[in-house]
């Protein structure tokens, strides 16, 4: 239809059908067929044949003068195709863990918006086991964050982000500093403060006396002492005796600080599992392409850094 009325639009401007067929790119019995087809559609003539030429019937205004808002639309259309492929334009909703949040997110953010500054973003605090419904529900396009609970839904694609070692950290002078040898049993006697942890923390952590427990409805490690800011567990961690624990890249300007202390123990299990997260059958946006880039970036940049060394008083142990 669209094709048709484009034909009409041409045979009305230049009121000749050789004219008009040349302007188009068709033959002229091309052009004839397809007005002809458009009156068979409408049941009615459009155009008037005389030897004067071509005019439109009140049938024909008609339809041309719809023929050309539709031309018009179609025209707009295409722009804002455009515009959306060049990131002139676009909305995205981004589902962020808050651990993630509060560190290198506003990076990834940033410099999307320093290359495409007419986006519109949306950064929305998720616990990752609310990602796989604001998903299916449309509330968010992706989601960076534990992958855990995702990697259980085949509608969901996870592309990992590299894993990241976990350090336990204690305030300068815990009684831990003094251990030749430190155990997870002996970090677990002392409280546990940290965000929400995923359920796989449970595994190593539940025995411990003070670390904390699997929450009711098994989505998270539930720590003795939850809090979601990092730097306000730094401060209770300077404070007591509590421990907690974070990345490499969150502890090391502190550590070389001297404002706390790294706790000599290392596990295969401690380390991130983050990922990106989207729907397998929704096609990605331009936008959430070009984050996606820009996570990787940031991600790595923030990450890809050595802990300052720091005397340690005993080897690193697995648990016991």
């Amino acid at each position: 239809m669209l094709r048709l009325l484009e034909c009409a639009l041409a045979l009305d401007k230049h009121r000749n059908f050789a004219r008009a067929a040349q302007h188009i790119g068709v033959s002229q019995p091309t052009l004839t067929r397809s007005i002809q087809e458009l009156e068979r559609q409408f049941g009615a003539t459009l155009f008037d044949r005389s030897r004067r030429g071509v005019e439109p019937t009140p049938f024909g205004t008609i339809v041309l003068n719809s023929a050309r808002r539709v031309s018009l639309d179609i025209a707009e259309l295409k722009r804002e195709i455009a515009l959306l492929k060049g990131l002139n334009l676009g909305e995205l909703t981004i589902g962020v863990g808050p651990v993630v949040a509060q560190t290198w997110m506003g990076d990834a953010v940033g410099g999307l918006l320093a290359k495409h500054p007419m986006l519109r973003l949306r950064v929305l605090d998720l616990d990752w086991w609310d990602i796989r419904d604001a998903l299916h529900e449309r509330r968010i396009d992706l989601a960076i964050g534990e992958s855990q609970e995702a990697t259980e839904d085949p509608d969901i694609v996870v592309e990992p982000l590299p894993h990241r070692s976990v350090c336990f950290y204690c305030r300068i002078g815990h009684p831990l500093q003094r251990l030749k040898k430190v155990t997870i049993r002996d970090i677990g006697e002392h409280p546990l403060v940290a965000p929400k942890l995923p359920r796989r923390a449970n595994e190593f952590l539940a025995e411990g006396k003070a670390t904390g427990q699997l929450a009711r409805g098994g989505h998270y490690f539930e720590p003795r002492i939850e809090c979601q800011n990092l730097d306000a567990i730094i401060r209770i961690v300077r404070a007591s005796d509590a421990v907690s624990i974070a990345t490499a890249a969150k502890l090391g300007p502190i550590v070389a600080a001297r404002e706390i202390a790294l706790i000599p123990f290392q596990a295969p299990w401690l380390r991130t599992n983050y990922a990106v997260i989207h729907l397998r059958e929704r096609t990605l946006a331009p936008a959430a392409v070009a984050f996606c880039a820009e996570v990787a970036k940031a991600e790595r940049r923030y990450n890809e850094v050595a802990l300052p060394s720091q005397k340690r008083t005993g080897k690193s142990s697995g648990p016991r």
